[in-house]
């Protein structure tokens, strides 16, 4: 009976996320027939989903976290991206992310409002470009570094990640990304951490720097009884005129229940170079 109920559940998701991808595609048969997008630009907004893309770029993203028993947290994360190039198909980048947490609840407690640095992370890895693909692979090491307990997920954790992605046009690019997630101390008694990621975004870019994305997200729990968790997002960038910033809204929603109602955020990045083009 749980297998069955787990086929459901991820015939339900794909279906879904499959019925999106297939609008975004039909939509952008008129987006075709419009005038190209520079390349560079292109690049920019499809890096906000696309893990094979390395720009060297400073953003800072506010999410907002809405939990079905009335808290709320607010997370304002700056992050950094330094990359360069090792040959020309071929480039490496190093990440830095330091979040800023403010979290409310409604119970009476000393702990009802409590804000704060989060827990840093740091990582590095390489990308590759072949034609129309690109892949690329990294480690990151999430830290135990929280001003407050309330803020912080008490372990050390590393995370290997490898993805590999697809321009189908010059308008329309899909991944697909796998992230394990292994914990390496903790603190406080919180269990071990072991889990495995695998995401599907798609970015469809129209003309005037415009874009739209969607992505389907699921988790795989290995110590809590190899759960499931699956998730949908969508949201939508425009890349400005002037200056080589992109400003996001999105949106996700988990499809497996939990705490989390959903999740909302919004984000601007700086380019500081330009990013070396595919051929």
């Amino acid at each position: 009976m749980a297998t069955k109920n787990l086929l459901s559940v991820l015939s339900e998701s794909f279906e879904r996320f499959l019925v999106f991808t297939l609008l975004l595609i039909a939509r952008g048969s008129i987006a075709a027939a419009e005038p190209s997008i520079n390349s560079t630009t292109a690049d920019q907004l499809k890096q906000l989903n696309d893990q094979t893309i390395i720009a060297t770029h400073v953003s800072l993203d506010s999410e907002w976290d809405h939990f079905k028993d009335g808290a709320e947290k607010a997370t304002w994360t700056l992050a950094g991206l330094w990359g360069g190039p090792v040959s020309d198909s071929q480039d490496w980048g190093i990440r830095f992310r330091l979040p800023f947490s403010y979290h409310r609840t409604d119970q009476a407690s000393d702990d009802d409002a409590i804000g704060g640095v989060g827990d840093a992370e740091i990582g590095v890895g390489t990308a590759f470009r072949l034609n129309t693909w690109r892949t690329a692979g990294g480690i990151e090491l999430h830290t135990d570094t929280a001003s407050d307990r309330t803020l912080a997920e008490k372990v050390w954790r590393l995370k290997t990640g490898w993805g590999v992605a697809h321009d189908f046009s010059k308008w329309l690019s899909a991944s697909f990304n796998a992230d394990y997630n292994h914990s390496v101390a903790e603190r406080d008694d919180v269990r071990p951490n072991r889990y495995l990621e695998l995401s599907l975004p798609a970015t469809l870019i129209f003309p005037h720097a415009w874009s739209i994305n969607a992505k389907y997200k699921t988790a795989i729990d290995f110590q809590n009884g190899d759960r499931w968790n699956h998730m949908v997002g969508a949201g939508v960038a425009k890349r400005l005129s002037k200056v080589p910033i992109v400003l996001s809204a999105t949106v996700e929603k988990s499809l497996s229940g939990g705490a989390k109602r959903f999740q909302a955020s919004i984000g601007i990045v700086y380019y500081f170079q330009r990013y070396h083009s595919l051929k």
